[in-house]
């Protein structure tokens, strides 16, 4: 596996002339210390990378950042919604280490030199509809509280 990231940094060296831009959307929650790793991951590709451009989304605040993420893991067949994710070029990926960032750095070179769509454009015409754990929480409080005012 590191020799295909050798061979596509220095593939992607050589095409520093043609490289275009590549986007990548990156979710995050405001509870999560995995994604402040990720973040910081990210800040120093997209400074090895210019042609990076990073479009982070909140999640834990967000309902429709939440759908997004969840609508475009099902496009790209993820089957669990966590952060942080990744999404660019064809790849989906979840989680922090190692292997995670040369899975991701792999993928940028490979779409500086060959060019790939926004990760957006898998997404179908309508976001799904899920409740996000911020509405969950919200229904469950009101919940509560009228079964405790229904109570006394």
């Amino acid at each position: 596996m590191r020799w295909r990231v050798l061979v596509a940094l220095v593939a992607g060296a050589a095409a520093l002339g043609a490289a275009t831009e590549v986007e990548l959307h990156y979710f995050w929650s405001t509870t999560c210390p995995d994604c402040l790793v990720m973040k910081a991951y990210l800040a120093e590709l997209q400074q090895r990378y210019p042609e990076l451009r990073v479009v982070a989304h909140e999640v834990t605040f967000s309902p429709d950042n939440w759908r997004l993420m969840v609508t475009l893991g099902e496009a790209y067949g993820l089957t669990k919604e966590v952060t942080p994710t990744v999404f660019v070029g064809d790849l989906a990926v979840t989680g922090i280490g190692l292997g995670v960032e040369l899975r991701i750095e792999e993928e940028v070179v490979r779409c500086r030199a060959e060019g790939c769509p926004s990760p957006l454009e898998r997404l179908p015409t309508k976001l799904r509809r899920v409740l996000s754990p911020l509405e969950i929480a919200l229904i469950l409080v009101v919940g509560v509280a009228v079964l405790l005012l229904v109570w006394k």
